[in-house]
């Protein structure tokens, strides 16, 4: 893993490459996670959001019921918020279709046990614009807030509209949705 990205650093892609494959395959998480993300991302290799879904996939599959407490638990938690984007979408030529309840699933596991703030905000989202089973201002309230207070701007800026107007029948608090529009701006630049 480290020689691996010493040579990202340095620009030697296909080396490095070579070397996270060696790590990944010895069950390193974090080298696992780092070729899904190169994958997803296209960053010295062809862009493959299928290569990137098998990574985050087996990182979930293996590490689930890791401790949220131990260090590779956010490229863990990372990885089920990737997969909820991948359940969300779909990924276009596979077998990987929109799937919104897998999609919450993912989140809502990244969400409850390992804690994680995006996977909270993307739940919240999802919870939001959700149709039927999906939608639950409420709900997505709670997420949004439990992100917003861990610091995820995005979350915050949502909650602050949220509460600045009334939204979604959410009780109006506009001195309260002020403070949140301001502290995702702050937080956003």
């Amino acid at each position: 893993l480290k020689s691996g990205n010493r040579l990202l650093r340095d620009g030697q892609k296909d080396k490095a490459i070579k070397q996270l494959e060696y790590a990944a395959a010895q069950g390193v998480v974090a080298a696992q996670w780092k070729l899904a993300r190169i994958y997803a991302e296209g960053d010295g290799v062809e862009q493959s959001d299928i290569k990137a879904f098998e990574y985050f996939s087996r990182i979930a599959d293996e590490h689930a019921d890791e401790s949220p407490s131990v260090p590779q638990a956010r490229y863990v938690a990372n990885a089920f918020v990737s997969l909820g984007h991948y359940y969300r979408e779909g990924i276009a030529d596979s077998d990987v279709k929109a799937d919104l309840g897998r999609a919450r699933h993912m989140y809502a596991y990244a969400a409850s046990y390992f804690g994680d703030a995006d996977a909270q905000y993307h739940l919240g989202r999802l919870l939001l614009d959700g149709s039927g089973a999906n939608n639950d201002p409420r709900q997505a309230a709670r997420w949004l807030n439990a992100a917003a207070n861990k610091g995820q701007y995005q979350a915050q800026a949502v909650l602050g509209r949220m509460l600045f107007k009334g939204e979604n029948n959410i009780p109006r608090q506009p001195a309260r949705g002020l403070m949140w529009l301001a502290v995702a701006h702050s937080n956003a630049g």
